[in-house]
């Protein structure tokens, strides 16, 4: 079996082909629900990132299969390609150039903020692209949510050293745990962000308590006011009136 796959149900709203490199995510998000998709405790899915078996060598065959092809492929849905530093084998820039010497277009989404720096040199290629996923303006919010993961800090210094440099910029607004801060993100940092994609908060009890009905409205106004590409996902539409804008395509 390919290790480059195509995606299903919600995640597929993002991306037509993935890959996952790693097998284990040391940032501990209390939203994450990786662990139950890989049918594994979480404490051992919230450990030090371990490379899957294998994982570049499969990677070159695969991509030898997509070469040429205009479809990117993401990395990664589960786990992180940038969630620590790696000593000796670097697995991601190893991937990442595999993909691109077959003329296969990557888009990268990361909570790593500027430790994926390093690699920006290979997403400057035609239909590359660089994401973070980024939920807060407040770093104690983010602290206590995501406490493995880069700052919110350094997570936009990454999407604006990116956007500099040419590469498509996006942000993965989700889960939307506090949407004031969403709100206020999507406003204060479009200039650098190419697409927004704004996603609901599941299988966590606090989803419950939020006001879906009100804020959704108010975040769909903000990506359509940010003159930018958005995408809002399944999730989310039920609580916008029938005919909503939910996507825009514009600037791809």
């Amino acid at each position: 079996m390919g290790v480059i796959y195509a995606p299903k149900g919600a995640v597929a709203e993002y991306a037509r082909l993935a890959v996952n490199l790693y097998q284990s995510c040391p940032h501990g998000c209390g939203y994450c629900y990786a662990g139950r998709c890989l049918h594994v405790r979480d404490s051992q899915f919230r450990a030090p990132a371990r490379p899957r078996s294998g994982i570049v060598d499969r990677l070159r065959r695969d991509a030898k299969k997509h070469a040429n092809s205009p479809i990117p492929v993401l990395m990664s849905f589960i786990g992180d390609c940038y969630a620590s530093e790696f000593d000796g084998e670097d697995v991601t820039r190893e991937a990442i150039a595999i993909l691109r010497e077959h003329d296969v277009p990557v888009h990268v989404l990361t909570k790593g903020g500027m430790r994926a720096s390093r690699d920006f040199p290979l997403l400057t290629g035609p239909g590359c692209a660089f994401g973070t996923t980024l939920c807060w303006t407040d770093d104690a919010d983010r602290l206590h949510w995501e406490p493995g993961a880069a700052s919110v800090a350094d997570r936009i210094t990454a999407i604006k050293m990116a956007h500099s440099l040419g590469i498509r910029t996006w942000v993965s607004v989700e889960p939307v745990i506090v949407p004031e801060q969403c709100i206020s993100l999507i406003q204060e940092l479009s200039e650098w962000v190419d697409e927004w994609r704004v996603g609901k908060l599941n299988y966590h009890p606090l989803a419950a308590e939020i006001e879906w009905a009100r804020w959704t409205p108010k975040l769909l106004a903000a990506v359509k006011t940010s003159g930018r590409d958005y995408l809002i996902k399944q999730s989310l539409r039920q609580y916008l009136p029938e005919g909503a804008e939910v996507e825009r395509r514009a600037n791809a």
